[in-house]
């Protein structure tokens, strides 16, 4: 049975309430799907001319008065092509190019062609677009007296639609793409671009982010996507952001020259450790765990990892973002995930480690993230684990060594664990200042189990990068240093009224409790306890779990199963008159904790990304059952596209997180670690589990 485009289900089933449960989201979907399946995809407006491949993979609409107005991918023949990826028709330009519209004529049946002239009548560019044995082709040819520079052309993407990117298969000293290019737009699908031309071209992630106001606080419907979206967020000053995929020729073309793209549809190799049907389920959305950052933010981050194109590289989420390279990262040939790694990894190594060790998350000084130094650590073992690149690491194991010493001289009171810089004290987090967490927002801090997990594996990683060089001793030196945060954490943590591990202990010596589920996976699955150990604490989650009223399985299970307390949560900035101020951070005054319990941001809410270590730590735990139930329901709203609602950037209206009710309380809109927990279909067999938490399972001999 094919998946309907999101299209249009936007645009027909708008009006329906998100799923309340996994098994009417199921029904409803499946219904939409049945109705539509045999329907061909085709284009609504009826002056568009139409080319595509014989699958629909790919759909062009031609305006012959206004050009390429339609844009659509389909990677996997569910009818999602007939979807606008466009904000603006495509556009071709160079230096000295009329601005003149120019007229397309229709060659022959999916054969198209325009020409565009020079300012001052120097030369002109033919410009033919087709199809040709299921690919797109660009036959692009230049004849005048004079060179023509700079020439680019534009796909000017709606970020709301889809967090599109080029993904190269290298980059020059510029930090941009050469290619061959994957051309991925989220959920939707990917091209594979060639190029055959006389000049060289870079392909360049360019544009700015929008905004506005926050959405409507309780969210939006994570299914609606462009203006849909827009209307049901009830903003009234949103601008949209800006985001080119370019073409750009790094050299003159001359008389006679040209250019020529080739969009080729191509299936995606099933990786081992995982079954065919399965794979064929979530390839597409496998392929949303990446997304390099575009040319805002400086041509030193251009191409790094980060939370999305338009928005920040994050040091913190690294880690992420390497850890799903382990299983797979050729999505096809001449494309390797792992020279963004590499590019990433050397970027925050260069420029974002103090002369301490202190690793900055979003490059800013001012940050207090301790748990960052162990996000590029565990990133380095798989960057080598993949690429046995022994030069890279020869070169970088001192500046490893350095942040792992920064952790460990944050052992403070000599206790063996990690202490985090913010006291943790209730009432004491307040913005601008973030917890020591991955989402910030409640008040992890001192003694903080995130941080010491993150850490406890970082030094084994270490350990096991200091063996492949030889330097036996100090790998020695970071075991034992594991194995006494390892006895201090189970120590300190597990608590003997609830049998789970606690969330953090704050300075003033307070335990805050609050049975974060993604920490006692987290803790079970890196062998904090024995297995039959770890069964005994997440059977005890798990039946929490199912106290708590909560019925959106189908996105995941939410971070914390206890309500927190207000003053655990982060509180408003003071104002110049010394009095907090009603932002996005102040706790209204009727609202109880009670009713904030699943309704408040990272308060009993969900967080895809950190389902995945639940879901890691069930199955080495043996508790098969539950982690299956939980995955198989996920894998049906990734194929759905319900993870992600292109780039929104304001409050309430991203699908990155959500509300226990599954409408959207996130922010970015679009997070490529919401796909990591992904890799639970592959961790299923034991032996692919393995290939990731080798460290710890080398720390269990020693």
């Amino acid at each position: 049975m094919k998946i309907f485009a999101i299209g249009r289900i936007d645009e027909r089933f708008s009006e329906l309430m998100p799923f309340k449960s996994f098994g009417l989201g199921v029904l409803l979907f499946f219904l939409v799907a049945a109705q539509i399946s045999a329907q061909q995809p085709i284009l609504e407006k009826t002056n568009i001319n139409q080319i595509n491949d014989l699958h629909h993979h790919w759909i062009v609409g031609i305006d012959l008065k206004n050009g390429i107005t339609h844009l659509g991918i389909d990677s996997e023949e569910t009818g999602r092509a007939v979807t606008n990826l466009l904000a603006e028709p495509i556009k071709m330009s160079w230096d000295g190019c009329s601005e003149k519209g120019s007229a397309w004529n229709k060659i022959s049946e999916n054969k198209y062609e325009t020409t565009v002239e020079s300012v001052k009548g120097q030369g002109t560019v033919k410009w033919l677009v087709s199809e040709n044995a299921g690919d797109m082709l660009w036959q692009i040819e230049y004849s005048g007296r004079e060179s023509i520079r700079n020439f680019r052309i534009e796909l000017p993407v709606s970020a709301l639609q889809a967090a599109a990117v080029l993904i190269p298969s290298k980059l020059d000293k510029s930090n941009q793409g050469l290619g061959p290019w994957l051309l991925v737009a989220p959920d939707f699908g990917h091209l594979l671009v060639t190029s055959d031309s006389d000049i060289q071209l870079v392909g360049i992630n360019d544009g700015v982010r929008g905004g506005g106001s926050n959405a409507v606080s309780t969210g939006v419907d994570p299914r609606l996507r462009g203006q849909k979206w827009l209307e049901a967020s009830e903003i009234k000053d949103f601008k949209a952001g800006k985001l080119n995929l370019t073409f750009r020729g790094n050299e003159a073309l001359d008389d006679g020259k040209s250019i020529k793209l080739r969009f080729h549809t191509t299936e995606m190799p099933k990786p081992e450790g995982i079954e065919a049907g399965l794979w064929e389920k979530i390839r597409r959305p496998y392929l949303n765990n990446w997304q390099p950052c575009g040319t805002w933010a400086g041509p030193k981050r251009e191409m790094v990892l980060s939370n999305n194109v338009l928005s920040d590289p994050a040091s913190i989420s690294l880690w992420f973002y390497s850890d799903p390279m382990i299983f797979w990262h050729t999505p096809v040939k001449g494309i390797d995930m792992i020279n963004l790694l590499k590019h990433s990894l050397d970027y925050y190594l260069d420029n974002e480690v103090s002369a301490q060790g202190h690793v900055n998350a979003f490059g800013k000084m001012y940050d207090l993230y301790v748990s960052c130094g162990g996000s590029l650590i565990i990133s380095s073992w798989d960057y080598y684990n993949i690429s046995n690149d022994k030069i890279w690491l020869e070169k970088r194991i001192r500046n490893l060594h350095l942040i792992a010493d920064y952790l460990l001289r944050r052992d403070v009171d000599k206790d063996g664990m990690i202490e985090s810089i913010n006291s943790g004290n209730s009432g004491t987090l307040r913005d601008p200042e973030r917890a020591d967490s991955w989402f910030e927002m409640m008040n992890f801090g001192h003694k903080n189990t995130w941080t010491n997990l993150i850490s406890y594996r970082s030094f084994l990683c270490l350990s096991q990068l200091l063996d492949e060089i030889g330097q036996t001793e100090g790998a020695i030196y970071y075991r034992q240093k594991a194995e006494l945060l390892r006895k201090a954490f189970v120590k300190n943590f597990l608590s003997p009224e609830n049998g789970w591990f606690v969330s953090w202990i704050s300075l003033d010596g307070q335990v805050h409790d609050y049975c974060h589920t993604f920490i006692n996976g987290l803790a079970v699955a890196y062998g904090m306890v024995s297995p039959e150990q770890g069964k005994i604490i997440l059977e005890k989650v798990v039946a929490k779990s199912k106290t708590i009223g909560f019925n959106s399985w189908h996105l995941g299970v939410p971070a914390n199963l206890i309500p927190s307390k207000k003053e655990d949560m982060i509180g408003p900035r003071i104002g110049i008159n010394g009095k907090p101020v009603k932002n996005d951070f102040y706790w209204p005054d009727n609202l109880t904790e009670e009713m904030a319990f699943g309704n408040r941001y990272a308060n009993g809410t969900i967080h895809p990304p950190l389902v995945w270590p639940y879901l890691l730590g069930l199955q080495v735990a043996g508790l098969t059952v539950e982690a299956d139930r939980i995955l198989d329901g996920m894998i049906v709203s990734a194929q759905e596209g319900l993870f992600q609602n292109g780039i929104v950037n304001v409050g309430y209206g991203g699908a990155e997180h959500f509300y226990s009710n599954g409408l959207t309380c996130g922010y970015e809109g679009y997070l490529p670690e919401s796909f990591n927990f992904l890799m639970a279909c592959f961790t299923r067999d034991p032996l692919m589990r393995n290939k990731l938490l080798k460290p710890m399972r080398i720390m269990e001999n020693h």
